[in-house]
């Protein structure tokens, strides 16, 4: 027997049912079968590399020891029910062989076979307590170098896999002639050959999609098989390029700014910040520009001696910066750690096969650099985690204007017949939807939304959100982690009742004290706005708060003070700026 057929032999064996059916189709392997017991032969010529098959209805194939490369005399431009005969009948050969071999064995290589088999079956049986080992055909798969296997895969497509890594799926894998690893919530298969390639492996989903369900798919055994690949990921996704002249200047100003003092600082630190923030936005530094901008807003406050100026908020922001800036121009982390404390000009948008929300309402919101916004919040059940939708607008332009009730009241880009009040206290159902690295959904064409009933919220597991106020306090003293971005302190309380209401005319805040289940009681602050008078005005008078017990506030936490988003009960939301503000029906004491 000559090498080739010796090497073709063993390819034989391992065309099983599937790696066919994966190659071609269901159909066409049935179509092969029926052929062959309908009396289609095949004669086989055995060439250094290759063999030539010639099948009784005059089609000739020349196949190799692998279904990458195969020629046919028929037109078909894919793998044909010719070159499934062709296999299928040399298995048949075989089998016929193996089985004459078979049939000629002496009684004692029977028995000796059968003692073999002995063993081997109570082996079988001891390793049935222990975890099963990897086909030795696969190890490639945790084994080779991932950095080489992406090779042909861009940044943009590395970057999106690994965003889909952050949300748990259920994986199936399946060991025969292809591992394949079933995607279980997307519905998504792929069979990885025992070559140590992705394009080799073989998924139905097409395009651009099937190319990152390989990786997904490889990514998520190898984490499975517990190999980490943080480095390897990050090294090929995150590369930090940034003016480090402009990070000297600013940590310089900031330097001259702590040495001077507030009280002796000159009001043409307002136009350096101003400088320095156009200096980043150029220098590739965008957080570095928020900021500050941010510390700006904050000096504006104090020169403008507002109510609302915070030293500690002050000195928050210009520590956080000075250290980035610190970290940044030593340059002695990686460029993922560099990349975090850089930030991002836009937002990446990633497509999420699907999201289980839970809405906790909506508030409204404007911005001293002249926005204004509706936030709507959601609990995801999938990844226990807090999404949000903003509709935002400028209005730092005379002829622009930004109308909450008008915006509330709109209906929904994904949802023709349901407004945004609707939306927001709603149980939701998205497919194929885009979102960001800070969970914000996108209001983008592609995304399914279907409404579900509603769960009561006491029902409803909400993780690391459901807090006591002690707990909230405490994790509020913490000090801030460098490469974490900032983000909403965001925790749902339990309440029992609202024992009394107040307005401090030094602060212009209302003050909306509630009793914990615990018996704490608990300060909820409103800071004054034109925009919520109506909001203010049925608090103060009370709108049927003496007869709500035993509800959920959903809050905002900033330097100790809790800031109400929404009341819940039930299956019911109050949004307390916009549904209070603006003539909702119905009272507090119905929720």
């Amino acid at each position: 027997m000559n090498e080739f057929k010796q090497k073709f032999r063993i390819f034989v064996k391992l065309c099983t049912e599937d790696f066919l059916i994966r190659h071609a189709n269901k159909g066409l392997y049935k179509r092969s079968l029926k052929d062959m017991d309908y009396g289609v032969s095949v004669q086989y010529t055995w060439n250094a590399s290759s063999v030539s098959c010639q099948l009784s209805d005059g089609t000739l194939c020349t196949l190799e020891d692998t279904l990458d490369h195969w020629a046919c005399s028929c037109p078909s431009d894919h793998v044909c029910k010719h070159v499934l005969i062709s296999i299928l009948y040399y298995q048949r050969e075989q089998q016929t062989d193996e089985d004459a071999a078979g049939a000629n064995k002496t009684e004692v290589e029977k028995l000796e076979a059968g003692s073999d088999e002995s063993s081997v079956n109570s082996l079988g049986r001891a390793e049935e307590a222990v975890s099963p080992v990897i086909d030795p055909r696969f190890r490639w798969m945790t084994e080779y170098d991932l950095s080489t296997l992406m090779k042909s895969y861009s940044t943009s497509m590395i970057e999106e896999v690994l965003f889909r890594l952050r949300y748990p799926e259920q994986i199936e894998i399946l060991e025969d002639s292809l591992l394949t690893v079933r995607l279980v919530r997307q519905d998504i298969e792929v069979s990885f050959t025992e070559e140590p390639s992705l394009a080799k492996a073989l998924c139905k989903v097409k395009q651009t999609a099937g190319t990152m369900a390989k990786l997904e798919a490889l990514l998520r055994y190898r984490r499975q098989q517990n190999v980490d690949d943080t480095e390897a990921l990050s090294g090929k996704v995150y590369e930090a390029k940034f003016s480090i002249q402009t990070v000297r200047e600013c940590r310089g100003m900031l330097t001259g700014m702590l040495n001077t003092g507030l009280a002796r600082l000159p009001q043409t630190y307002m136009a350096q910040l101003e400088t320095l923030a156009i200096a980043a936005h150029s220098g590739n530094l965008p957080d570095v520009e928020r900021s500050l901008r941010g510390i700006q807003g904050e000096l504006q406050l104090f020169f403008n001696r507002h109510i609302r100026f915070s030293m500690q908020s002050m000195l928050d922001r210009i520590t956080k910066l000075y250290l980035a800036l610190e970290v940044l121009e030593q340059k002695n982390v990686s460029a993922f750690k560099q990349s975090q404390l850089i930030g991002s000009f836009r937002s990446k948008y990633f497509t999420v096969p699907q999201l289980h929300l839970y809405g906790l309402g909506a508030d409204a919101w404007e911005t001293r650099s002249g926005y204004r916004g509706i936030t709507y919040y959601f609990y995801c059940f999938d990844d226990q985690e807090m999404y949000t939708y903003s509709d935002v607008r400028a209005v730092y332009y005379d002829d622009q204007s930004f109308s909450y009730s008008e915006h509330y009241g709109a209906y929904t880009p994904w949802l023709s017949n349901v407004t945004f009040r609707q939306f927001a206290g709603e149980e939701l159902q998205f497919h194929t939807v885009k979102v960001n690295e800070d969970r914000r959904l996108s209001s983008g064409e592609g995304a399914k939304l279907e409404l579900m009933t509603r769960t009561k919220v006491g029902d409803v597991n909400l993780g690391k959100y459901l807090q006591d106020v002690s707990s909230v306090l405490l994790e509020d003293s913490r000090v801030f982690d460098l490469f974490t971005p900032p983000k909403e302190r965001l925790a749902i309380l339990r309440v029992a009742r609202i024992v009394d209401h107040s307005f401090d005319k030094q602060t212009q805040n209302l003050i909306l004290t509630v009793e914990s289940e615990d018996g704490e009681l608990l300060p909820l602050t409103f800071p004054y706005s034109m925009d919520w008078q109506t909001m203010f005005q049925r608090l103060e008078s009370g709108y049927g708060a003496t007869s709500l017990e035993h509800f959920y506030a959903f809050v905002r936490i900033e330097q100790s003070k809790f800031y109400p988003i929404s009341f819940l009960k039930g299956q019911q939301v109050i949004s307390l700026k916009m549904d209070l503000g603006y003539g909702r029906t119905g009272r507090l004491g119905r929720l």
